[in-house]
């Protein structure tokens, strides 16, 4: 088990990945921050590293939270990269959402240099990172896993180890697909609740007391109006963008594919979430969905 204070590299200080180090500076953890904005580690008062080899070269644990899977591919594997940088021992925790054969495909070159890893994609957003009540499902060895608990629980409410290589990803991707299906429904559900001229907050107080009741319609009823702190009540300001569910829906169905398993319901959603994109939505919060119902 690691040390209760760490040397973590924290590399890609975005959305997601500033709160998450920031609670691990406040759980005592030592970080180095690398990220292509300088302004991010600074707001952090920790040393910056030019590159993820500099930044992994002294740590213990690296930490990667990154917008997509080609950049992880590269940050890990590439000239500058985390495998370039790190001792053996090290373990690397990648904690964007990304295929499982991307997860199995850096386990077997990290080992190879004797550098341990986990995939640890997250759900809850950036609220669930502030406040560190993110679900973070694991792939991986056991006994990395378990090293790496207490900083994960540093993180998340829920740290699940779910299987080997690649099965963290695997359950985010199917998380995802649900969350977006859901948001595709709903939407369909709120067209109908408007033309009939149901008052939307008596709607959202029925539904939310009956079986459709998820967490996606309490933190994201597609109404503007409704609830103060769901983003449509704010222009669709995203917690978490259109055209990021979008790509992990088209990962969804990519590993459906792998295993020849069809996914109808799947597919059709990401039609409706093609048709947003098309609309210039994808900048905003997935619940803009909705928004194509309106017109």
């Amino acid at each position: 088990m690691l040390a209760p204070m760490s040397r973590v590299a924290f590399i890609g200080l975005g959305t997601m990945g500033l709160p998450m180090a920031r609670n691990l500076v406040a759980a005592g953890h030592e970080l180095v921050g690398c990220d292509t904005a300088a302004e991010r580690v600074a707001a952090l008062g920790i040393p910056s590293a030019a590159s993820a080899a500099e930044a992994a070269a002294e740590a213990e644990v690296v930490v990667l939270s990154l917008p997509s899977p080609a950049v992880v591919e590269d940050v890990v594997l590439g000239p500058a990269g985390v495998r370039a940088g790190a001792r053996p021992g090290t373990v690397a925790i990648v904690m964007s959402t990304s295929p499982p054969s991307l997860a199995r495909r850096l386990a077997d070159a990290l080992s190879e240099q004797g550098i341990d890893s986990l995939d640890a994609p997250v759900s809850g957003g950036p609220t669930g990172a502030e406040a560190a009540t993110l679900a973070i499902m694991v792939g991986g060895e056991p006994e990395v896993f378990e090293r790496c608990r207490p900083l994960l629980e540093a993180l998340g409410s829920r740290v699940e180890h779910v299987g080997a290589h690649g099965a963290g990803q695997a359950v985010k991707l199917c998380n995802n697909l649900i969350v977006a299906s859901t948001m595709a429904a709903m939407s369909e559900a709120c067209a109908l609740i408007e033309r009939e001229g149901i008052d939307p907050v008596q709607a959202y107080e029925v539904l939310t007391s009956s079986t459709s009741d998820s967490s996606v319609m309490r933190r994201r009823f597609p109404l503007p109006g409704v609830r103060p702190e769901h983003p449509a009540s704010h222009d669709y300001e995203p917690l978490f963008r259109l055209d990021l569910l979008r790509k992990d829906l088209a990962l969804a169905l990519e590993l459906a594919q792998e295993h020849d398993a069809p996914m109808p319901m799947t597919a059709a959603a990401a039609q409706l979430y093609d048709a947003a994109l098309a609309a210039a939505l994808g900048d905003l919060d997935y619940s803009a969905v909705h928004i194509l119902k309106r017109l």
